[in-house]
Parts: C-alpha cells; structure tokens; sequence
C-alpha cells in the first residue's frame, strides 16, 4: 500500500519501469515499497511535509514582518491569533509570498518575550502567535479534476528515476526478485546522479 507521503502512483511508475502489462502482487508490493522509501527520503531531505494538509502551530512573537510557517506553500490561512486574540485577515497577506511560507504584515507582528535585567529587556520570545492553516502540493494519487496535481513535476520524477535504480538493482541481484528485504534496499548514486538529485532536492529545501 502507498504511503500518506508518497509522491507518485503505483501506475505511473510501472509505467516508467515498462511494468503496465503486468499483474503481479508481489511485483506491486515491490514497487509501492520502493516508491514509500524513496519519497520519504525526499521528504527528509526537503525538511518539510510535501503533501496538503491542515495545520495548527505556535510561532515565536519576535516582532518580524514576516511570519515563517514550517510548511509550504501556504494554500490558506483559516486564523492567526496572537495571544489568543484573532487578527484581523485584512492586516496580512500571503499573497505574494506564500509559496516560500511567509504571511506577511506592514506593521510586523506582536513582540513578546521573557524579560531580564535592569533595562527589562527581552531576551527571548514567546511563543504566543497561532496559525491555523493550510500547506503543501496535491500529490498524484490524491489528484482529482476538481483539484488537479501540483506537486512539481521535477520531484515527482525523482522518485521515478529512485525508483528505477533500485527496482534495476533487485532485478539484477535477486534471482527475479523472489526474495528480498527491503530495508536492503539502498540508494547507490553514482557520483553523477547524486549530485544531480541533490541539487534538485536542495531547490525546495529553505535556508
């Protein structure tokens, strides 16, 4: 079975991997295990969540402009409260930035810390501000005509081309496939491939 992150559809890469005209349980198990562990690695490697989905997180109150979500890009924002007290929608905007997970506010948001010393300084922020929204790609398999896929095409063929060197690799090392682990199952870059999948994962990673 695919995993809630998985980043293609079973069909899609058996297609890539000239599989369609097959039907075989024990090649699909295969193929969506593959497909599982190679989106999970771009997931980590991306530091983020790569699917939609709802949120609700607390955010340092550090008095910025710009309020960095941990996930992107922002499709909706349902509330921000600072406090406990709701603002305004009308103050801020993601329009502009919130494929880069940024809500943006003119007159920057609240300050509030811990305060220390004779001069009561702020020396650390609190963590008061609320966000309840909503971020990420609509993957493959949760595509709908209603809501068509977003999910960068470039990331979703790095699964397939993940996939395609390990599925080769089992091939050529286990009789058929008749018998494996998957947690054998390793992404052996040549110096080549590496370096060019890195740089395509590093263009979604935020520094």
């Amino acid at each position: 079975m695919l995993a809630e992150n998985a980043l293609t559809t079973l069909e899609r890469m058996k297609l890539m991997l000239g599989l369609s005209d097959i039907e075989d349980e024990k090649v699909n198990l295969i193929v969506e295990l593959l497909i599982n562990k190679a989106s999970s690695w771009i997931e980590r490697q991306t530091g983020r969540h790569l699917g939609k989905r709802s949120y609700r997180q607390w955010y340092d109150a550090d008095g910025q402009q710009e309020l960095v979500t941990v996930e992107y890009p922002i499709i909706s924002v349902e509330y921000v409260k600072e406090e406990g007290r709701l603002v305004n929608p009308n103050r801020y905007d993601y329009s502009q930035t919130g494929d880069v997970g940024v809500i943006y506010r003119d007159e920057g948001w609240m300050k509030a810390g811990y305060r220390k010393g004779l001069a009561y300084d702020i020396v650390a922020p609190k963590r008061v501000i609320e966000v309840s929204y909503t971020a990420g790609y609509v993957l493959p398999k949760d595509a709908t005509d209603d809501e068509p896929q977003t999910l960068p095409a470039d990331l979703e063929g790095l699964v397939w081309d993940m996939v395609s060197q390990a599925y080769t690799n089992l091939q050529n090392g286990s009789q058929g496939l008749s018998s494996f682990s998957i947690s054998d199952v390793t992404w052996n870059f040549d110096k080549t491939q590496k370096s060019e999948w890195m740089q395509l994962v590093n263009l979604y990673r935020r520094y």
